[in-house]
């Protein structure tokens, strides 16, 4: 049974990953916070949870270590977890710009490079990071997070350049707002999308799975936006 890993799994895109992986056959370990969470998805999914908190590197370290043990291989690698922090870029203060950098660059980091040496062994895999939107185009409402989900997307594709010779590929996907949300987020404040239409999770997670699979096998360092044609309607007069 192929092995995949998962970050910020108890809810979100992390849980429809850990669900959607889990349905596909895979044998999944996910981290999260909340004890309560993981206990949920696990017993729906039948996966098992790994309490961590991706400001803390030695526990990211040592959830990668745990899992391999527990899964026997790794083939998958999905790096979701995440939070959110509103207001301006220059009254952002050094806690808040540590703890973004920590979350969404540092982790994705420390998970992608103690996964190498498992998904080596299992002769190539997939790492996926889930970034955002805000990474091509910063959001005026999440300044600071722009700033860190951009480092996040060039890791993907540097990890994908690095290890494409031992079979690792490894890409960045940028939703536009899933719903139903992150936690301190109101989807009444969003913008719509050029589509009219928010992804859930799922949808997010249906391309995970693609990504992880043979069928885009030749997928690599690139980095996919899933944001109902935002950016590409830039240049484009208002919707009527």
């Amino acid at each position: 049974m192929k092995g995949a890993f998962v970050t910020g799994g108890t809810a979100g895109i992390g849980r429809a990953c850990v669900e959607r992986l889990a349905a596909d056959g895979y044998g999944v370990c996910f981290t999260g916070r909340d004890a309560d969470r993981g206990a949920a998805v696990a017993a729906a999914t039948g996966a098992t949870f790994i309490a961590a908190d991706a400001r803390d590197r030695a526990a990211s370290d040592a959830a990668v270590e745990r899992a391999v043990a527990i899964l026997g291989r790794l083939d998958a690698v999905v790096v979701n977890a995440g939070h959110l922090v509103h207001g301006p870029i220059a009254e952002a203060s050094e806690e808040v710009l540590r703890n973004l950098f920590e979350v969404h660059l540092t982790n994705p980091f420390r998970t992608g490079r103690a996964a190498i040496a498992a998904l080596r062994a299992a002769g190539g895999g997939s790492i996926v990071v889930i970034s955002s939107e805000c990474a091509i185009r910063g959001s005026h409402r999440l300044p600071a997070y722009s700033v860190a989900k951009a480092g996040s997307a060039m890791l993907a594709e540097l990890f994908g350049a690095e290890l494409a010779r031992d079979g690792i590929r490894a890409n960045a996907l940028c939703p536009t707002n899933t719903l139903p949300g992150m936690a301190g987020d109101d989807p009444a404040t969003w913008k719509p999308t050029r589509s009219g239409t928010f992804p859930s999770g799922a949808d997010i997670a249906n391309a995970v799975a693609w990504l992880c699979s043979d069928e885009a096998r030749h997928v690599s360092g690139a980095t996919i936006r899933i944001d109902g044609a935002n950016g590409a309607a830039m240049i484009l007069p208002p919707a009527s």
